[in-house]
């Protein structure tokens, strides 16, 4: 396959701080690379500098020629005056423009009809707008659209009134309107549904150019990547395989090295107790300088200790029910506002059941979550409730502060009964030092900051139902994995909302799965029932909806061939003399042939749409010359 992309011995500095070892790696045509690793590594930074977003500290990145690129940022977009047509229809501003030269460029002819430098600039111009299929590229904007589950009624929406997810979708829709050779990606899940999640996969599989993407959700990874760019301790390692055996690999690697890293600080350690012991003696000087030069030229081809991690998190959440013990039953429960958004909700949640509750994005999962937490009434059927049970609720929207409060001044506030190390050491099982604990303002917190935060007060109580909203959002891979160690633990019953499949299938052993305003509900992994169900279900849904429109089209077609009986059985009421038929008939003989004869005119000729004007026109006389035929055969 041809290298796309060269990138040699690449370095990042930030205050004289190297961020990351010279990178060196290449990007093939069909290419699909993941780049991995813990927030604040690099990951960002890489593709900006690749982008031309960020000056580079030394190395080289070189493309090769006519490259073009596409890229998905983790900001969404915001253009307040455009509707959704309109940010799509900025993907092809020069088709447009060409479309609007060449409206000009028709009146001018029209005007000059000899003019021959018109006619050469006009042909050109029409060459060129087929060449790049310019009548398609509103095709293009519906099917794109339709993929990422807009409607007709989306289409003259302002962007200012669409949420993030929404904004995700449009952003990603005009990117692959471009279809670009390497497409650019960071953290392009965020934000979508499940089924947009699920679509996405499929098409960057089958997409013919490369993909270079940042992401945390390894079932994404591992749906996609073929080739894994993994940064650990500031060194970036490329492996060219899938996220599967990249796991084994990476294991495989730490393992060898950690050997190396153990052999070479023995070496060490030998070398240092010789020139201590042997230095002070004069008869052993020579030898002891001989081996302080080897311990030097051991230092500076020194393996960095592989056992060195960034710090974790202590999640501990608790809670206690006893298992099996009933504690919400629904029957035929419906939920919404004014109208129901999901119906059909039948089911048991019993003691330290791990749930999972899933579906496209707007179709009610929150607004369920409301009625499970008793915030708010189902909207119809019979929900009970068997015991009174506490509960903990990790919101989707996180809360940001614009509070000029450090976090030990916030949390000396919220807890003033417990001590000053407590709530150090609070903080620090969240990864959070002592001098960040004095110096980081509220205002100033990440969207990752903010949920551990977030997570740190969910443990310092003692809740039996916890209900977690996409507690994904914001957190990477070690952060999952931590918090995935502590979900298992928890001994209370989980409610989980995400659409974040590898977190789903590691943390919960039922699904709840909201689809066309129905609940299914699943006793096992999402996995399991994606296989066994869920795309029967969608199959199902498939053909009902096609059975729908096929019933629909017969509908109009039997009311089409009834208006053109109508329209006969009229035509032979109101017969008309031979004189008048004949009359008719000349009329549109004449008019046939002058569009017969304009098809050879030059500008017509040349112009593909007047073309099919005309043909149009002279079909429609065709069927008017038949019917009029037919009638002065009746009128003899």
């Amino acid at each position: 396959m041809p290298i796309l992309l060269s990138v040699q011995n690449l370095t990042k500095e930030f205050s004289g701080e190297r961020l990351f070892e010279p990178l060196s790696f290449v990007l093939r045509d069909h290419d699909k690379t993941a780049i991995l690793g813990p927030n604040g590594t690099g990951k960002s930074t890489l593709i900006k500098r690749i982008l031309g977003k960020e000056e580079k500290t030394s190395g080289n990145i070189v493309f090769s020629k006519n490259i073009t690129l596409g890229y998905l940022s983790q900001d969404v977009i915001d253009n307040p005056d455009h509707t959704l047509y309109e940010e799509c229809e900025d993907v092809f501003h020069a088709l447009k423009e060409q479309e609007k030269k060449r409206d000009e460029l028709t009146k001018k002819r029209s005007r000059d009809p000899n003019n021959r430098q018109l006619v050469d600039e006009y042909s050109k111009l029409q060459s060129d707008f087929e060449a790049k299929e310019g009548y398609s590229y509103h095709y293009k904007i519906d099917r794109i659209l339709n993929r990422f589950s807009f409607h007709k009624e989306d289409y003259e929406r302002k962007i200012s009134t669409f949420s993030g997810g929404e904004k995700t979708r449009v952003a990603f829709a005009k990117l692959l309107l471009v279809n670009p050779d390497i497409l650019i990606l960071d953290e392009p899940t965020n934000h979508l549904d499940i089924i947009s999640i699920e679509w996405l996969e499929d098409y960057l599989k089958s997409y013919q150019g490369a993909v270079l993407f940042v992401s945390h959700d390894i079932a994404f990874v591992k749906h996609l990547a073929d080739h894994i760019l993994d940064i650990d301790n500031k060194v970036f390692t490329r492996y060219n395989t899938n996220y599967d055996n990249f796991a084994i690999e990476k294991k495989n690697r730490y393992e060898n090295l950690l050997a190396q890293y153990e052999k070479q600080e023995e070496e060490k350690a030998k070398l240092e107790r010789f020139i201590t012991f042997y230095r002070p003696k004069p008869r052993f000087a020579s030898r002891a300088r001989d081996r302080v030069h080897k311990l030097d030229r051991l230092e500076k081809s020194s393996i960095i200790d592989p056992t060195h991690k960034e710090r974790s998190l202590n999640i501990g959440l608790k809670g206690e029910i006893r298992e099996g013990k009933k504690l919400i039953d629904f029957n035929d429960v419906s939920v919404g506002y004014d109208s129901p958004l999901i119906s059909n909700i039948t089911f048991t949640l019993c003691g330290k059941d791990h749930l999972a509750v899933m579906g496209a994005n707007g179709i009610g999962k929150s607004t369920f979550g409301k009625v499970l937490m008793d915030e708010r009434k189902p909207y119809s059927g019979a929900l009970r409730r068997y015991f009174h049970r506490t509960r903990g609720i990790l919101r989707q929207d996180i809360r940001s502060y614009s509070s000029e409060e450090t976090l030990f001044e916030h949390f000396r506030n919220l807890y003033p009964k417990r001590s000053n190390e407590e709530i150090y050491a609070g903080l620090g099982k969240y990864a959070f030092t002592y001098k960040e604990a004095n110096e980081k303002k509220l205002c100033n917190l990440s969207g990752g900051e903010l949920m551990r935060i977030e997570i740190l007060q969910l443990s310092r109580e003692n809740y039996d139902l916890l209900l977690l909203d996409e507690p994904t959002n914001h957190l990477d891979r070690r952060s999952i994995s931590e918090l995935v160690d502590a979900l298992n633990q928890y001994e209370g019953t989980l409610v989980i909302i995400s659409h974040d499949r590898d977190f789903i299938d590691k943390t919960c052993n039922k699904v709840l799965y909201f689809y066309e305003k129905k609940g299914y509900y699943y006793e096992g992994s999402y996995e399991d029932f994606k296989e066994h169900d869920l795309n029967k279900i969608r199959q199902e849904e498939k053909e009902a909806l096609e059975a729908k429109q096929k019933e629909k089209r017969d509908r109009k077609k039997e009311e089409l061939l009834k208006k053109k009986e109508e329209s006969k059985s009229r035509t032979r009421a109101t017969r008309l003399s031979p004189e008048k038929i004949r009359e008719k008939i000349d009329k549109r003989e004449s008019k046939k042939k002058e569009l017969s004869d304009s098809c050879y005119l030059e500008e017509n000729y040349t112009d593909s749409k007047k073309r099919e004007e005309i043909e149009k026109e002279r079909e429609e006389l065709d069927k008017q010359l038949k019917d009029l035929y037919a009638q002065l055969e009746l009128a003899r």
